[in-house]
């Protein structure tokens, strides 16, 4: 018997009748497939959904980040993928409000004057310094792992300043370095959006692909370096931050940082600190680190 009909965007349930018969041979092997299929297709309608409606958690408002020669007299001009992305999946029409935030850092609020398929205008109707951007300056140093766009989307969403990934000596991920070009455009793209969405005041830059040597050298200078090792003593969770002073977070590959790495951090100062009791992914790590080490600062002391 088929599946009941998906409701979007409610909740999404999945039905079998008690008297199905269960599938045998060739169709037993077919049908786990078929399923995965299905609810993959239905997660991704209904993040569609979401997406259109603007209900990403509690932000209804389009952002996006323009540029100041996008702004003239008072009004805004957005041609391209940015106007593409607001007609089509965000669904904005004329006398909606949208925001939008210059490469000088100021916010404004525009009114849409009209929307077509490849351009949308707007009448400015408000201006403020931007607001989203923690106090703490805080670089991410990711040894590579195969997740890294999720890595730099959810760095992005958080808080960093900048995303550094870095080959490890345990890098699983060895990247095709005549790829490099590529690769740094499509990461700069993911944090971009994941900024966007997550109402932040400036795009996180993301570095290009280099070693642990390198990373470290591209640092803030004085920035205070935390490494985030399982065995550590110190809790992450416990730090004093003075959030005037650049912090830098680094963090292994799959592998975790073998000790000739380990050596080095520590000789150019490096602390050692622990996420708590559980083991993480290296996927995972950084974001949960970035977002306590941020808390510690208070950033997290007040909502928008």
């Amino acid at each position: 018997m088929p599946s009941a009909p998906v409701e979007l965007p409610g909740a999404i349930s999945y039905t079998r009748s008690e008297r199905a018969p269960t599938p045998t041979g060739v169709a037993a092997g077919v049908a786990p497939r078929i399923a995965r299929l299905e609810m993959g297709l239905a997660r991704n309608a209904l993040k569609s959904a979401r997406i259109r409606r603007g209900t990403r958690h509690h932000c209804p408002v389009p952002r996006l980040f323009v540029t100041r020669d996008q702004i003239s007299a008072g009004a805004l001009v957005l041609d391209g993928d940015p106007a593409r992305h607001l007609a089509g999946p965000l669904r904005v029409h004329v006398g909606e409000l949208i925001l939008v935030v210059d490469d000088a850092g100021e916010e404004h609020g525009v009114r849409v004057a009209s929307v077509e398929r490849a351009r949308v205008t707007g009448s400015i109707v408000w201006s403020r310094p931007a607001s989203g951007e923690p106090r703490l300056r805080l670089d991410v140093v990711q040894g590579l792992v195969r997740e890294i766009d999720e890595v730099v989307a959810g760095l992005a969403e958080v808080g960093a300043a900048a995303i550094r990934p870095a080959v490890a000596a345990r890098s699983v991920t060895r990247p095709d370095p005549e790829r490099a070009a590529a690769r740094l455009r499509r990461w700069g793209e993911i944090a971009r959006e994941a900024a966007e969405l997550a109402h932040r005041g400036a795009v996180p830059r993301v570095a290009a692909l280099t070693d642990l040597a390198g990373a470290l050298a591209e640092l803030p200078e004085g920035a205070r370096i935390l490494v985030c090792m399982v065995d550590a003593a110190v809790p992450l969770a416990r730090l004093d931050v003075d959030a005037a002073r650049p912090a830098a977070l680094v963090v292994g590959p799959e592998g975790g940082l073998d000790p000739d790495e380990v050596d080095r951090l520590r000789e150019a100062g490096a602390e050692m600190v622990h996420l708590g009791p559980r083991v993480l992914p290296a996927r995972r790590a950084a974001m949960v680190a970035a977002g306590l080490l941020l808390a510690r600062a208070g950033d997290l002391d007040h909502g928008r």
